[in-house]
This record gives C-alpha cells, sequence and structure tokens, in this order.
C-alpha cells in the first residue's frame, strides 16, 4: 500500500526531549547543577535545548537566543514555513542576496555532491513533490510517467554567490533537509557558547553537545529503533555531534520501499539501510553524511566516512547492524 507517513507533533516533542537524555522525570530531579530545557517544535521535528550551570536569568536568555536562531533559520531554509526564503527560491527559480546560511549550506552539498559522485543531491525537490503527490492519493507512478520530474534533478545546474542563487532548469527545486537540521545544531551550539554557556545539549533534529551534563558525565543520545515504535536500539556517549536518516521518518510504503531518502541517480528510494547514525567534526557535515551513507549503502559509505573522519553505526533492512571501528556503541548491539 502507498501511504505517506511520519511523526505527529506530540511525537516530535516527546522526541525531542529523549534526544536530550531528559526523559518523563526530567533532569533536574538527578542534576548536580542547575539545568534548564525547553522544547519545541521546527522544521517539522522535535527540538529541544538544554543547559546546565547557569543561573536563571542568564540560562533563559540563553534559551531565548537559541530559540530565535532556530526560528531566523526556519525563516530562511524551512520547506514547510511559509514565506521562507527556500520557498521563494523554488518558486521562482532565483534568489537575490540570499543569507549567509543558504549559502553555507550549499557550499557543503557542493562537496558531498563531489565526494559521493552525485549521489547526494538536494535539486531531488521536484522528484520529492511528485512521489509525494501520488502517495497521498494511495497510488504510485510508473518510471515513464516519472520522467519529467527525474530530469530535474541536476545539482550542477544551481549556480549561487553572495549575489544570487539562481537555478539553470525552469522548474527546479532544492530542499536543504540533509542539511539544515545539521545547521541549526552548530549555529545554536555556538551561540550558546558565545553567551558563557560551557555545558549544552542543543536538539534541533540533530544533536550537538557542549561540555559535560549536571552529573558530570559525558552526554547521553538515544539511537531510535527504526521498526519499533517508542523504542530505542540503545544510547550513545556524546561529546560532538549526530546526525542520523532514517527511513521511517517519512515514509510512502509499508515495506519502507519508498520513503523520503532518494538516490538522484536512479529515481528510486535507497535499499541498504532502515537508518545511519553518524558522528562527525559539525552537526552539519553529520547530517550530510548520514544521508549520502544512507544512498551510497555500506561499503562506499565507509570510505565516505573514513574521508571525512567520522564514524557511524545504522541497521540495514534486514535487521542487520553496521557500525564504523570508531563508533561508541558500549551500550548498543
Amino acid at each position: 500500500m502507498n501511504t505517506a507517513k511520519c511523526p505527529d507533533r506530540r511525537q516530535l516533542l516527546q522526541l525531542a526531549l529523549v534526544g536530550a537524555g531528559i526523559g518523563a522525570l526530567g533532569v533536574e530531579a538527578f542534576a548536580d547543577a542547575p539545568v534548564f530545557r525547553r522544547a519545541g517544535v521546527a522544521f517539522d521535528t522535535g527540538v529541544g535545548l538544554t543547559v546546565v550551570g547557569l543561573e536563571e536569568r542568564q540560562a533563559q536568555a540563553a534559551l531565548d537566543a537559541g530559540f530565535a536562531e532556530i526560528r531566523r533559520l526556519e525563516l530562511i531554509a524551512g520547506l514547510s514555513t511559509p514565506g521562507s526564503d527556500i520557498r521563494g527560491l523554488n518558486a521562482t527559480g532565483r534568489l537575490d542576496n540570499p543569507d549567509q546560511a543558504l549559502l553555507d549550506m550549499l557550499a557543503v552539498a557542493d562537496d558531498m555532491h563531489r565526494a559521493t559522485g552525485g549521489a547526494f543531491d538536494v535539486t531531488v525537490q521536484p522528484l520529492w513533490i511528485f512521489y509525494d503527490s501520488y502517495a497521498r492519493r494511495g497510488a504510485w507512478p510508473t518510471d515513464d510517467e516519472a520522467v519529467s520530474a527525474r530530469s530535474l534533478v541536476g545539482q550542477k545546474f544551481v549556480r549561487f554567490d553572495a549575489e544570487a542563487i539562481v537555478f539553470e532548469r525552469a522548474g527546479m527545486g532544492i530542499t536543504l533537509n540533509s542539511l539544515t537540521h545539521g545547521y541549526a545544531a552548530d549555529r545554536v551550539a555556538k551561540l550558546l557558547a558565545e553567551r558563557g554557556v560551557k555545558q549544552a545539549f542543543v536538539d534541533t533534529g540533530e544533536m550537538e553537545a557542549l561540555g559535560r551534563n549536571a552529573k558530570n558525565h559525558d552526554w547521553t543520545a538515544a539511537l531510535k529503533h527504526p521498526r519499533v515504535a517508542d523504542a530505542m536500539l540503545g544510547t550513545a556517549p556524546l561529546t560532538g555531534c549526530m546526525a542520523t536518516a532514517g527511513d521511517y521518518a517519512y515514509t510512502w510504503s509499508d515495506d519502507y520501499s519508498r520513503h523520503h531518502i532518494l538516490d538522484p541517480r536512479t529515481g528510486a528510494s535507497p535499499a541498504s539501510f532502515a537508518c545511519v547514525s553518524v558522528i562527525a567534526e559539525t552537526a552539519v557535515l553529520a547530517d550530510a553524511l548520514s544521508t549520502a551513507v544512507s544512498v551510497v549503502g555500506p561499503e562506499e559509505g565507509m570510505d565516505l566516512l573514513r574521508r571525512f573522519k567520522a564514524e557511524a553505526y545504522g541497521v540495514t533492512k534486514q535487521g542487520e547492524i553496521w557500525a564504523s571501528p570508531g563508533f561508541p556503541r558500549q551500550n548498543l548491539a
């Protein structure tokens, strides 16, 4: 059966709390230092910020600033945010004087596009919209019917600099969903550090940790089970940045064979992984790599991880565990 499925807002808020290592009881009950947290929904996912070791006024100001930056980036790169810059770009094919955030993310996209031989491509958006329109009607297009939408995929036809972002083919569109969450985590973590925050957990859909938690332990990231609702594969200590891509996040078929991650080279969803979590130097790099590895598969994925000095843990469609040697899996299978 073809149908479009994604988490609802209540589930997203719960995921934000779990991702921040908070859980139902809240970290305050176990804290050795003052802990302040805030959760919400942004970029169509649950987001949460936790700061430790500050007096309340400073902590609330830091949380205000962090969420203000998240909202600012939504207005720039949020595909479902009315009036966002990216929606205007996709509607007209041109955006003058683009915000630096868009230029930063497109630069990362270009690097990953080259590193994967085109397997990472932000111009799959028209194809995604095309598939979604069919799935919402309980149908699925033939290969011939998809030819027109597939012809609009090609990152080499996106030109960008400080003056403008321009699509060189009419009808093109981009999605930065494999970059925005990680980029937002990096921006918020940097902003918090500039405000004197030394201990924080940032979850914008992807995760970034500053310092240690209120018990002076490493922060903990929970890895969602790709097939069991509300279940976790386990946890991993987080001292930097982590991002996850999973076929369960938005699927068009009950067997997860058709989902939101698309291979631009074939027009189909990749068939190797159910989920991949990546630890990298920055959250935006981890974000891009989690999608890229999902597309290229296990063997090429390991090569990518070595190239970018990253680590990963994944579950294949067959339920087998796949992990790079340096991924911290003490509390994972």
